[in-house]
């Protein structure tokens, strides 16, 4: 029998200054939205808190704002269905994290960045959701919770 893993991703949107916060890896050249996996036992709330420390470093608080969307993501080759919260937020630090290595990975080909939030680049991933994510900044945000769906990466 196959196994097969549900993950709950968490995403967060910070959006500090005009400038929006992602991840960058150099060796396959694109971004992607911060965050990680809910740890079991945790709640969204936990889990957005201790994901943004460890990307941020010790001492980064996390202010929940709302729950912008809800993602369906398949992985077939790993055997895993994902279901991603797109979750803004705001945090307590701003030019201290540009460039910030990614102390997951040791060999310095990720890093934190922040993009301006006006001219977003065609490899932030998943890039339908980073176009609507856009439209809806101009808007305010104004609404929570939005299922999107099975947005493909591309």
């Amino acid at each position: 029998m196959d196994e097969h893993k549900l993950n709950v991703r968490l995403r967060l949107i910070i959006i500090k200054n005009g400038k929006l916060l992602v991840e960058y890896n150099s060796k396959k050249d694109f971004c992607f939205y911060v965050g990680g996996h809910l740890e079991y036992g945790e709640t969204i709330l936990e889990g957005c808190k201790r994901e943004i420390e460890e990307e941020c470093g010790e001492g980064t608080t996390f202010e929940l704002k709302k729950v912008l969307y809800i993602r369906d993501f398949f992985d077939p080759d790993n055997g895993e269905q994902n279901v991603e919260l797109f979750i803004l937020g705001n945090i307590n630090k701003f030019e201290e994290l540009e460039h910030r290595l990614d102390p997951q990975h040791p060999e310095g080909h990720m890093w934190l960045t922040w993009l301006d939030i006006e001219n977003l680049p065609d490899n932030l991933f998943p890039k339908p959701l980073t176009k609507k994510l856009l439209k809806d900044y101009k808007k305010g945000f104004p609404n929570a919770g939005e299922y999107v769906g099975r947005m493909d990466s591309k």
